[in-house]
């Protein structure tokens, strides 16, 4: 099965930005005004060359991607909802840690629009030729740094989780070896939302017993061996170990807070 078969359906024209979107944004208007947040979902390329130190942005409100490259003279909205391409005044885009605030009147120019190539996006600003590739999916086993590295939006999401500090401490306080072990999809939008707390936990705990290891699946992940190994039903999914033992996983609600759900766990299991 072809990895990306899935994405051709989540970018449909009209429901493209809804259907990727894996952050809660809090936009005003459209394009013309409102907020973006650092997103992960594609990669640029600009020419046929990859542009590394690219910025790609999303708001759901909005329906659109906003793409700052340096190889573009001003940074460029890409709309799901109209289809349209626009350059932007880089005056009128406030850039602040993760987001993108565009200040009514953004607006420089149209530039077309954009359309499918296989499962990219791509259009034309000005002379330069644009492609945003689908990011590829992060499977296998990973550790906490790699996650992040491979979709700023999880760095992101990160900086925002504010672990409760004396459950981390009890945590610290355990003896034994603990490992937790965390199953996702980067593809996930679920995934995309918890597992940056987990991520922030892991930094939090940094020097103490407990190890934490991620590892990727495909979609679907039914015949994905260490899946079924574990018995993984569903992501994302952290299993945790004492002693190499499972004493409990943590799922659904219990993301909210992945350190107390961490040291539930420990507790019943005497580890603490």
């Amino acid at each position: 099965m072809n990895p990306l078969a899935p994405r051709r359906a989540l970018v449909a024209p009209l429901a493209l930005a809804i259907a990727l979107a894996s952050v809660a944004l809090h936009a005003q208007g459209g394009p013309q005004g409102g907020r973006f947040e650092l997103n992960g979902d594609f990669l640029v390329e600009v020419d046929g060359k990859a542009s590394p130190k690219a910025t790609l942005y999303f708001s759901a409100a909005a329906k659109a991607y906003l793409v700052i490259a340096p190889e573009l003279a001003s940074p460029v909205s890409v709309s799901a909802g109209t289809g349209q391409v626009e350059s932007l005044d880089l005056m009128k885009v406030a850039r602040q840690d993760g987001f993108v605030d565009l200040l009514p009147g953004a607006t420089l120019a149209p530039e077309g629009r954009w359309e499918f190539a296989g499962e990219e996006l791509v259009f034309r600003v000005g002379a330069r030729a644009v492609r945003l590739k689908p990011r590829p999916w992060l499977l296998g086993s990973h550790t906490g740094s790699e996650v992040l590295a491979h979709d700023p939006g999880y760095g992101r999401k990160a900086s925002l989780y504010k672990p409760i500090a004396d459950v981390l401490s009890r945590v610290r306080a355990a003896k034994q070896e603990v490992r937790v072990l965390a199953f996702f999809g980067s593809w996930c939008p679920h995934c995309k939302d918890h597992l940056p707390s987990m991520l922030k936990v892991e930094q939090a705990l940094a020097g103490s017993t407990v190890r934490f290891d991620y590892y990727g699946v495909p979609s679907p992940f039914n015949k994905e061996p260490e899946a079924k190994k574990w018995a993984v039903n569903g992501v994302p999914t952290a299993i945790v170990l004492v002693g190499g033992r499972e004493v409990g996983r943590i799922s659904g609600n219990q993301w909210g807070s992945p350190e107390m759900a961490i040291y539930d766990l420990l507790k019943g299991a005497g580890a603490l």
